[in-house]
C-alpha cells in the first residue's frame, strides 16, 4: 500500500479529478444548468425519463471513484431523494456519463418538484488517473 504522503494535496487519491455540478429540476422538464463558474469539466446534464438526469462529462476518465448528490428544496414535504445511478464509458475513449436519480421514500424513481429558484440539485463526481484512455 502507498503512503499517503505520496499525493499532492490532502487526498489519498492519485491524479484526482473532482467535478462539481449544479442544476435546477422542473419536474418532467428539461432542467436549467446555470454556466460558469458552475459546471465546468460538464458537457451537458438533461433529463433522460421519470426521475433520471444524465450528466455528460467533457473528457474520458479511467476511474470513477464516487458520486456525491444533494438536494436542497424550498419547501417541506418533498419527499424525494438524489443519489447517484450507474456510471457509463469509463475506461473507454468516449466521455464518460453519470446518471442522478431521483427516489421516494420507497424507492421509486420519481420527478422532482417543479421549477423554483431554490428547488436544485448539486454535488460532485470524483475521478482519479485522468490520464487518456
Amino acid at each position: 500500500m502507498a503512503d499517503i504522503a505520496l499525493y499532492p494535496g490532502t487526498t489519498n487519491v492519485p491524479h484526482e479529478k473532482r467535478i462539481a455540478f449544479k442544476f435546477f429540476p422542473d419536474a418532467g422538464n428539461q432542467p436549467s444548468v446555470p454556466a460558469a463558474p458552475h459546471n465546468i469539466g460538464i458537457s451537458s446534464i438533461v433529463w433522460v425519463s421519470q426521475g433520471i438526469y444524465r450528466i455528460t462529462l467533457s473528457h474520458a476518465y479511467k476511474n470513477h471513484v464516487h458520486t456525491s448528490v444533494n438536494a436542497n428544496v424550498n419547501a417541506t414535504g418533498q419527499a424525494r431523494f438524489p443519489q447517484g445511478g450507474p456510471v457509463a464509458n469509463v475506461g473507454t475513449s468516449t466521455a464518460a456519463t453519470v446518471d442522478i436519480l431521483i427516489v421516494d421514500g420507497s424507492g421509486n424513481v420519481q420527478n422532482p418538484a417543479a421549477a423554483d429558484a431554490n428547488n436544485f440539485i448539486s454535488g460532485e463526481i470524483v475521478f482519479c488517473d485522468t490520464a487518456a484512455v
